[in-house]
């Protein structure tokens, strides 16, 4: 028999008004299931929805769909998600839930229906990174938040089966590195002409009949998503309706985003498959061979387009305005730019054009340089007379020195040394990780930034103690520098490090819901949002979860947890540390915390 708890149906009962169609046996933290055999349930039903999906076998696709949206399992996971898992989670909607406890959990999965008529999203402005401007964002309510995870499960491994190989963002097991060195690949044997696109408010025009058109979901499926289309906004006491757009904050928003610019590559293949062109030596190009010489790497709404033909590029520009006109949307203007790799030619004077080499993308510069020493080779082992470079942009340096003069000349005014390290560490690591790959050690920019941060240190030392003097004793030798920040046998700021030289992108279309996991699990090692000692303690668990039993996901937050907590005398060894998901890392926490307290 399913209990019915009505401590846990009171609030949110009150605010949503929905009865539950049953309630999980048992609580939270004991169902009649472990997590482990959740997901691989889960995961199960997805892969075949991938499969069936890959097969075009759309009738079993909707079937299978609807399965996962009325599975136990998935409500399950789709709650876990949003109220354990997200980072985001103590976000309010209208409904003013910030958190649920664990046995609001188990009622929100009884309450979980497709469809259900979705709430208004709250308006929350937030800041763009380096501008003035605010950037808004629509807050779904907490139901809606669930509804939309348990929905992204079903609806993700169908797209994931037909997304186009060059499209990265918001997608399993693909990351900003694997779109940068995508853009290497292109590049490092030829200089091309590159559009820098910049899409005029993706996320609020795309226009909802063209989306719920090319997603091809009927009945219920689409009153759903249509629901959630035209929520309305609620910004303070103001309502407008929404009319256009996928809102930014929603969980589901990034995956339709995605939908709706999917087919931009083939579109662009295909248009360039009818121009005839010449390859460099003059010799006429096979029109089965045109494709190849484009190259469209889209993150999510950022993308680059490149080909070595001036008059091709500009003659694909004109088509992807077309193209995006189809979903209601247009390229921005002024920030959509014109350029070329190498050099620019005095020609080179079209709208677009701003007489800038190079590009940033993902906050990396992409640009080739004319040179003889460690120049590049084509296929004969002729040098090319340039070489390729990715390395952070001036505006990716100017943002992180700015975070890093915050926290050591202000936040770290009154910090003790120790103290001080402790808050600036993350960061440099956190920084290193990104953009620690590539060329950034080739250009010189690692070492700019170790001596930049020196400097703020040596500053903060000179203003705790009065003198310059005074203030060398902060600093101490290591090996062969004798000028390292660090507290005698204590901590040590860290330097910003080489992370990786050369990242291996991933293969083709592949995705995690396919049946090639002997590849996915070889890949999953090194996992983008890890760091080094992460991946190492991955490795040595096997990519398995010590606490739970079970495996990780691509899709799943992942910590470093202290087996023995420090308040308890533990340390920070690779012996005494282990990774757990985040949930698992959550519940383990609480144990020990009681553990302290003696109950």
């Amino acid at each position: 028999m399913f209990i019915y708890i009505r401590s846990m149906k009171l609030k949110l009962f009150s605010i949503y008004g929905i009865k539950p169609v049953r309630l999980v046996r048992g609580k939270w933290s004991k169902l009649p299931w472990s997590w482990k055999h959740i997901r691989g349930r889960v995961d199960k039903l997805q892969r075949v929805i991938y499969n069936a999906s890959k097969a075009n076998d759309i009738r079993k696709v909707r079937r299978l769909q609807k399965l996962l949206f009325n599975s136990t399992f998935a409500k399950l996971l789709a709650v876990r998600r949003v109220t354990q898992d997200n980072s985001g989670k103590k976000t309010a909607g209208i409904d003013g839930v910030k958190d649920l406890t664990p046995d609001q959990r188990l009622f929100m999965v009884g309450i979980l229906s497709v469809p259900t008529k979705a709430r208004s999203l709250r308006r929350v402005w937030i800041p763009k990174p380096g501008k003035p401007e605010l950037r808004p964002l629509g807050i779904p309510c907490m139901l809606d938040r669930c509804l939309q995870a348990l929905f992204k499960l079903g609806l993700e491994p169908e797209w994931e089966a037909k997304f186009e190989e060059n499209s990265y963002g918001f997608r399993p097991g693909r990351s900003a590195k694997d779109a940068l060195a995508a853009i290497e690949n292109y590049v490092q044997k030829k200089a091309k002409y590159v559009i820098d696109a910049d899409i005029a408010k993706c996320f609020d025009l795309i226009d909802h009949k063209a989306l719920l058109d090319k997603i091809g979901m009927k009945g219920s499926f689409r009153a759903q998503l249509k629901y959630w289309l035209e929520a309305g906004v609620l910004d303070g006491a103001t309502f407008s309706e929404t009319t256009t757009g996928t809102p930014q904050g929603g969980v589901i928003s990034p995956l339709l985003a995605n939908i709706a610019l999917h087919g931009l590559e083939k579109t662009i293949k295909d248009f360039v498959s009818n121009i005839p062109m010449t390859w460099s030596s003059g010799e006429s190009i096979r029109k089965s061979r045109r494709s190849e010489t484009v190259g469209i790497v889209r993150y999510a709404d950022d993308f680059v387009i490149l080909h070595h033909d001036k008059q091709v590029i500009l003659a694909i520009l004109d088509k992807v305005k077309e193209f995006l006109a189809s979903v209601g949307l247009s390229l921005s203007t002024s920030k959509t730019r014109l350029t070329h790799t190498l050099m620019l030619n005095p020609s080179d004077i079209e709208p677009g054009f701003d007489g800038k080499v190079g590009f940033d993308f993902l906050g990396y510069t992409v640009r080739q340089f004319v040179t003889n020493h460690r120049s590049a080779k084509d296929t004969t082992g002729k040098k090319l007379h340039f070489c390729t470079f990715l390395f952070p942009s001036q505006k990716s340096v100017n943002k992180h020195q700015a975070k890093l003069h915050d926290l050591i000349l202000k936040k770290g005014k009154r910090l003790s040394q120790a103290a001080l390290i402790a808050l600036i560490n993350p960061v440099i690591r956190g920084w290193s990780n990104y953009f620690g790959s590539f060329d950034s050690q080739t250009r010189g920019v690692l070492t700019k930034m170790d001596y930049l941060t020196y400097l703020k240190v040596r500053k903060w030392g000179q203003r705790v103690t009065g003198t310059t003097g005074k203030a060398l004793q902060f600093f101490h030798r290591v090996g062969n520098d004798k000028w390292t920040f660090r507290v005698p046998n204590g901590p040590v700021l860290l330097k910003h490090y080489k992370y990786s030289s050369k990242h291996v992108k991933v293969l083709g279309a592949e995705s995690p819901f396919s049946p090639n996991q002997a590849y996915w699990k070889k890949r999953q090692s090194d996992i983008p949002s890890l760091n080094a000692r992460g991946q190492i303690l991955f490795n040595k668990q096997k990519g398995i979860c010590p606490f739970c039993k079970g495996k990780f996901y691509w899709d799943e937050v992942l910590e470093i947890d202290h087996i023995i907590p420090r308040h308890q005398g533990g340390s920070d060894e690779i012996g005494n540390v282990q990774l757990l998901h985040r949930h698992c890392h959550h519940v383990k926490s609480s144990q020990d915390s009681k553990k302290k307290v003696g109950l």
